[in-house]
């Protein structure tokens, strides 16, 4: 029995080792730096892909993820009139495991709930280029874009000073609007109209909104155009159209009536600027541009959250800006 006795307690003792080595946490588990932060995932969802607008947006977007060594995915509708689509899109990415959203809503109203719902799980929201309906600070982190009804101002004193004192066709001013359901383009809108009601010369004779596209625009425009061609002439002192597709869509309108030889002295501003506008302004169909600056909306939208995440102070709203264009200080695209 003392035999067997002493040989039972190494056994014992051995079997209490190796279950204590098994009980270790693998040494692979523990990181190679200590305190080591992930690298910060972001996603950008635009209104829309196909614009050469969103293409200088993206530009800027990519330049801060590069920058700030972050991962940056860019995903959006293929146009501004894809609320359904934008708003799958946002949900999708916001369940996905990243660690922020900058977002330019198709629809102000549309998106809020969406935003308010990934806020309350924490995560961080940043709006560019066109406003949410939603609480600043509680609902989203902050706000990057065009002053759109100072924006909007700009181009009602740009017509005004190409038109002039006295305005032929008395003084009747054709506006081509963007969808319903956006808030930047309804503000530059309604800022436009604010400024021109200053002058009594002037008034607004027509307007329609558009679906989003340029060639939407152009068959609203060509119809509205349509109606003030009298004794082949066009009978309007001006027209302004709020966005690149509704400024691309009148542009094809306008020049294809002077190409039929009706005869056009209205003054023509448009918004945004692209390859076809400069060339517009360059041909002289257009008049002047007032030009958004969407690379560095991006720039500062993607630099907005990566400020936010890592706790240093970011700004509320941050304007970006515009600049006027016209056929003497642009150079050909």
């Amino acid at each position: 029995m003392n035999t067997l006795h002493h040989l039972r307690l190494p056994a014992l003792g051995l079997l209490v080792a190796l279950l204590a080595a098994c009980s270790k946490a693998p040494e692979a588990a523990t990181p190679a730096v200590a305190g080591a932060p992930a690298k910060i995932t972001l996603a950008a969802i635009p209104k829309a892909t196909t614009h050469s607008y969103w293409k200088a947006a993206e530009a800027g977007a990519r330049r801060a993820a590069a920058e700030f060594d972050v991962t940056l995915e860019w995903q959006g509708p293929l146009d501004d009139s894809k609320v359904a689509d934008q708003i799958g899109i946002f949900n999708n990415l916001a369940a996905s495991g990243l660690q922020g959203i900058l977002l330019s809503p198709c629809d102000d109203k549309a998106l809020a709930p969406h935003v308010r719902t990934a806020a309350k799980r924490g995560l961080p929201v940043s709006i560019f280029d066109s406003p949410l309906d939603a609480k600043q600070g509680t609902d989203y982190i902050n706000f990057v874009a065009t002053d759109n009804k100072a924006a909007g101002a700009t181009a009602a004193q740009t017509l005004q000073s190409l038109i002039g004192a006295t305005p032929v066709h008395e003084g009747q001013i054709l506006v081509i609007r963007f969808t319903e359901g956006s808030a930047s383009t309804r503000l530059r809108e309604e800022g436009f109209a604010a400024e021109l009601a200053k002058n009594p010369a002037l008034k607004v004779a027509a307007q329609q909104f558009t679906d989003g596209s340029m060639a939407g625009a152009q068959r609203v425009a060509e119809t509205l155009l349509g109606n003030y061609v009298k004794n082949n002439k066009l009978e309007l002192a001006g027209v302004f159209a709020s966005n690149q597709p509704t400024a691309e869509g009148t542009y094809n309108a306008i020049k294809a009536l002077r190409d039929k030889g009706v005869e056009v002295t209205a003054k023509f501003v448009g918004f945004d600027d692209s390859t076809l506008l400069i060339q517009g302004l360059q041909n002289g169909v257009i008049d002047s541009l007032v030009v958004q600056d969407p690379e560095k909306m991006g720039y500062l939208g993607v630099k907005s959250l990566v400020d936010h995440l890592r706790g240093n102070p970011v700004a509320a709203y941050v304007d970006t800006g515009v600049t006027v264009k016209t056929k003497a200080n642009t150079a050909a695209k």
